[in-house]
């Protein structure tokens, strides 16, 4: 819009303005810059272009480099459905600066289109090798936690079914199993499936995949799961192989038999005392029905009180609460307190599903075809890990920050695209503390690259470009 067709005088409380067009490129997205670099860099979503199934046979359609560029910059700016893309596209510094091809971001049914022919077996096969990439981001002796989540549906849609959805009871939805790499918040595998699953449905098939990674097998220690887990087939998986393969920690459901063998332990086998609040433990060698043999399973109890009671008295009544919980983690690896705290922490991976969901648009962006569900939840996936590392790598901090807080600071910058020459620059408004930040935050971006991805000139048919990041460089870097 030129200046002339837009001029309007206001007069607020710092005295009169006027309001004019600009035809300068202008964008409220200005830490795209060092987030496309670091792509550029990892060359991810390069590969993934190259290893897209299907033949383009069209001279006019879109790459699909900036078909997924597209869907990735719609997720991150805070989109939750195809068609919030469309804030993006008539903002030219953000296709410049993201160099699509035909200077303007494509439409909201590309990424429909692109995947709406493939199948199931196709889409877990592309997107494969790109998962691979967070592997190397696996720090020494991890933790796996493995969880579902229900994600509702509305309509028909392939591979939806009806199954277990307490919040609306009777839709369809798909149920997807993700495992989640303890205090890190990075997701490292997503198996998709109908929502007529339970947690523990195909666990084994996608402990396999996992394991097939040398890196996985050297670094994942301990795998940890709700009660949905602790099944025969999958504590048979761990036991296996002679220390081959990781231990595990499940929490037990209190069946009749689990209640019977409680009820059975004598009061001095306790350990702990019995006062209100606090935990007592006990450790058991239970063998129950359908287990091939005896495991280690530790109880907790912890008085707790009742307020009001069924008695009528407000204090001074209490309720025994019981947890039971089975591993084949030895004393000598961890007492029996040691377990209990170790399975307290698994927590923090359930904030994973609340974090896509809620500031991911995970369950929002979904089609009639399958492929493209399941494309989308897979593609969402992996920019929410990619910028989780970009965000550690930034603030180098420990812990994780949320994307709705990490948007507004590295993200969510006013700038302007300059043109001179051969030059482009972008100036971002910023100044005082936050330019200080930002100047720290990108020397630190530029060190790490220089460490993880030194060779810029790979050709496609080398080893893929994510193999280029040093292990050792992620984990201190981006995760610990």
């Amino acid at each position: 819009m030129g200046e002339g067709e837009l001029d309007f005088k206001f007069q607020p409380a710092g005295g009169q303005f006027h309001l004019r067009g600009s035809d300068e490129a202008l964008t409220a997205y200005g830490g795209l810059a060092a987030w496309d670099h670091f792509l550029e860099r990892c060359a991810v979503f390069t590969a993934l272009a190259k290893g897209y199934p299907l033949p383009r046979t069209s001279n006019n359609a879109t790459p699909v480099i900036d078909i997924l560029k597209a869907f990735a910059l719609n997720t991150l700016t805070g989109g939750k459905r195809f068609a919030h893309c469309r804030r993006l596209q008539d903002d030219s510094a953000v296709a410049t600066i993201t160099g699509m091809h035909k200077g303007r971001l494509c439409g909201e049914d590309a990424f429909r289109r692109l995947c709406e022919k493939l199948d199931s077996a196709q889409v877990e096969r592309w997107f494969a090798p790109a998962e691979q990439m967070i592997h190397n981001a696996i720090p020494p002796n991890a933790v796996a936690d493995w969880d579902s989540t229900v994600v509702v549906r509305s309509g028909k849609q392939e591979d939806a079914a009806i199954g277990y959805n307490p919040q609306k009871p009777g839709r369809p939805s798909h149920h997807p199993l993700a495992c989640v790499i303890g205090g890190t918040r990075l997701c490292l595998h997503m198996e998709w499936r109908k929502g007529n699953t339970v947690s523990s449905s195909g666990w084994i098939e996608a402990m396999e995949k996992v394991w097939r990674s040398p890196l996985a097998q050297h670094r994942i220690r301990l795998n940890r799961g709700d009660i949905g887990f602790g099944q025969e087939s999958i504590m048979a998986w761990h036991e296996q192989g002679k220390g081959k393969r990781p231990s595990y920690l499940f929490k037990l459901k209190l069946t009749t038999n689990v209640k019977k063998a409680i009820a059975a332990v004598p009061w001095d086998d306790w350990q702990g005392k019995s006062n209100e609040g606090l935990v007592q433990l006990v450790e058991l060698r239970l063998q129950l029905h359908g287990w091939s043999l005896q495991r280690r399973v530790i109880v907790e109890r912890t008085l707790k009180p009742l307020n009001p009671s069924p008695q009528g008295s407000f204090w001074k009544q209490c309720e025994e609460e019981f947890n039971a919980y089975v591993t084949n983690l030895t004393a000598e690896e961890a007492d029996a307190f040691q377990v209990i705290q170790l399975y307290r922490q698994r927590a923090d991976a359930e904030n994973v599903f609340d974090e896509l969901k809620n500031q991911w648009g995970f369950a929002g962006f979904c089609s009639q075809k399958a492929a493209v569900s399941q494309s989308s939840a897979r593609m969402l996936l992996l920019v929410y890990n990619l910028w989780s590392l970009f965000v550690r790598v930034l603030k180098n901090q420990g812990g994780h920050t949320e994307a709705i807080k990490s948007r507004y600071e590295l993200l969510l910058i006013p700038a302007k695209l300059v043109l001179s020459g051969r030059r482009k620059i972008i100036k971002l408004a910023v100044g005082g503390k936050f330019a200080s930040f930002l100047k720290q935050a990108y020397q630190r971006l530029e060190q790490w690259l220089r460490r993880t991805a030194p060779q810029l000139s790979l050709s496609m048919d080398k080893p893929p470009p994510w193999m280029l990041f040093d292990p050792a460089q992620t984990t201190q870097s981006a995760v610990t």
